[in-house]
């Protein structure tokens, strides 16, 4: 795979950091996974299943090397720089003061290791007022202005890790460009994310839409109230009409034909100020309609447009089922697992199909420790008596 050969220390815990690992793990990296020796908390969010690991670390801990070290303790901390002699990429998400703790610190790890790669994801970054604050994900919804609804009164948090998911997706980008680099320069770079920036940059283009120009000649279009599903006889759908060809597909499947007249709707800048305008005339028409029918008719027009699927739906979704995106598999003692497969593919073939995390905590400590070339007595240091 794209990634063999290329080894990853990952230290990272909860999100955003075992997302970008396991993006390098599905495309080929060994990843080493770390764990503290009671486990990352990742292990209690979510369904729990029968082998006591919850549904988000199968779905993140897939295709890893599980270990555990106490890197409060010295022995921890020197078997992990022994291990980061062989890495080509670290991954962290403590915070600036608790790293050096650990003997983390950027600058003497690259001293130390001048090829090694070393990714770190904070909440907000390594300058104060709030380097040393403590976030997840619902903290950063609400810092970076995700939170916020525009023209609603009160805020909502999005259902899902949104900020961490993004930020793992950058901090999984960053390092493997740095990776790219270091083919040319030899040598590797220190990365870092900030969970808020991430977040901010993300949402900039269209939940902030109105910093951009510092003196627009005409206002924008409120995405939330645009972008809102329409409600059909049966169900639930959504519809983006951009073009004119597109808006003109949208009034002749709900028969509307009427608004190709009215000024209002002219552009598509004079429809999204005039929103409105068209939910009140088309909302009751959509109302008779089935969401296949609807669906049927934009789509024979070339209007995007799709229902609004429960987790449920997703099961048994034609799209995904054809591809060969999701995949079952033998969990073992969490019993049967279904899972999404790498989005990316690679001259047709999806990298990490069918991988499964493992269960146990440190259940892979001594045979990698072994192949490191640690000795009996200090894996038994290091892994406790009869581990």
């Amino acid at each position: 795979m794209v990634l063999d050969g290329v080894r990853v220390i990952d230290l990272t815990t909860v999100v955003a950091g075992p997302l970008a690992s396991l993006i390098l793990a599905q495309q080929g990296a060994e990843v080493i996974k770390v764990e503290p020796p009671a486990g990352d908390l990742i292990r209690r969010l979510g369904y729990i299943a029968g082998d006591g690991a919850s549904s988000t670390h199968h779905v993140l801990g897939r295709g890893k090397t599980l270990i555990s070290l106490d890197l409060t303790d010295a022995s921890g901390r020197d078997a992990l720089h022994r291990l980061l002699g062989d890495a080509d990429i670290l991954l962290h998400n403590y915070r600036p003061g608790v790293a050096e703790r650990l003997g983390l610190d950027p600058d003497e790890l690259q001293a130390r290791y001048p090829r090694l790669i070393v990714g770190e994801v904070t909440g907000f970054g390594s300058e104060m007022p709030l380097r040393d604050v403590r976030a997840y994900d619902p903290v950063i919804q609400a810092e970076s202005g995700l939170a916020a609804r525009p023209g609603d009164e009160d805020p909502a948090l999005y259902p899902q890790y949104i900020c961490d998911k993004v930020s793992g997706l950058y901090l999984c980008q960053a390092v493997t460009a740095a990776l790219a680099a270091r083919a040319t320069t030899g040598k590797g770079k220190r990365v870092e994310v900030s969970m808020l920036e991430a977040a901010t940059a993300f949402a900039w283009m269209d939940v902030h839409m109105p910093l951009t120009l510092a003196d627009p000649v005409r206002p924008g279009p409120n995405i939330a109230k645009v972008y809102r599903p329409w409600k059909a006889k049966d169900g639930w759908f959504v519809v983006v009409m951009l073009s004119e060809k597109e808006f003109g597909g949208w009034c002749e499947a709900v028969e509307a034909l009427d608004l190709l007249e009215d000024e209002r709707c002219a552009d598509m800048a004079s429809r999204f100020l005039n929103w409105d305008t068209i939910r009140e005339r088309c909302e009751p028409n959509v109302a008779s309609l089935s969401v296949e029918t609807v669906l049927a008719r934009l789509r024979e027009k070339g209007v995007p447009a799709g229902k609004v699927n429960t987790s449920e739906d997703m099961l048994t979704h034609p799209q995904l089922l054809n591809s060969g995106f999701l995949y079952e598999a033998d969990g073992g003692k969490a019993g049967r697992l279904r899972l999404p497969a790498s989005p990316a593919r690679f001259d047709g073939e999806r990298p990490g199909l069918n991988a499964v995390a493992g269960s146990a905590i440190g259940q892979d400590t001594r045979t990698l420790l072994q192949a490191s070339g640690f000795d009996d007595d200090e894996i038994a240091t290091l892994t406790g008596a009869g581990a």
